[in-house]
């Protein structure tokens, strides 16, 4: 149901010793030498990872046409990492929902009562990688081209999408379950995202 609402906006490395005649190596320079790069490999992926420990609340300020933020409070936040479509060209994405009313059942719904609102963010990667911390930018092209981000926010009456849309979202932390970040991007008039997240991360059943 979610993937139908939305859609549409919607190394291991690997280590090997060679020894070569002639080679003066005793056993322990080969284990110092294997113990430091296993280290190196460990360090570079907690950096592509980043630090949990910096990862703050969900909190978000957003405004479209009439509608701001004022008096919104998050009840629900959550994201879910999905391998889009575009043709045959597959990329991956994590969709976020933020919203101030809670989910029923399974899914988070669409907005059905007054004054509920729901914000969609689709932070989408390149086709053949995975998302990571880093700069996704709402001007980048997107089904796999580069990182971008994309957005809307909906209420029981409207959708409003961020056309000819501007700004980044920066993914601060990820991990099989949680991804954390800051959103700032403009869309046409006076819509805008602004804050911070940090939502539980979950892979799609589809």
């Amino acid at each position: 149901m979610i993937q139908k609402q939305f859609l549409s906006l919607l190394l291991i490395a690997s280590l090997s010793i060679i020894s070569c005649g002639g080679n003066d190596k005793k056993d322990g320079d080969e284990k110092m030498t294997t113990t430091t790069d296993n280290k190196e490999a460990t360090d570079k992926s907690a950096t592509e990872a980043g630090d949990e420990a910096a990862c703050g609340e969900t909190a978000v300020t957003f405004a479209a046409d009439k509608l701001t933020s004022d008096g919104f409070t998050v009840k629900y936040a959550q994201a879910t990492l999905w391998e889009m479509a575009s043709g045959d060209i597959k990329y991956p994405s994590v969709n976020i929902q933020i919203s101030n009313y809670e989910r029923e059942g399974s899914y988070l719904q669409s907005p059905a009562k007054d004054g509920d609102t729901r914000l969609i963010i689709s932070v989408n990667g390149k086709t053949g990688e995975k998302i990571t911390t880093g700069v996704y930018d709402m001007s980048v092209a997107g089904f796999g081209a580069g990182n971008n981000v994309s957005g809307g926010i909906e209420t029981k009456e409207k959708n409003s999408g961020f056309n000819n849309g501007s700004g980044i979202l920066t993914v601060t932390y990820i991990s099989d379950s949680k991804i954390c970040g800051t959103i700032d991007v403009k869309g046409s008039g006076d819509t805008f995202i602004k804050g911070t997240f940090s939502c539980p991360l979950e892979k799609s059943a589809y």
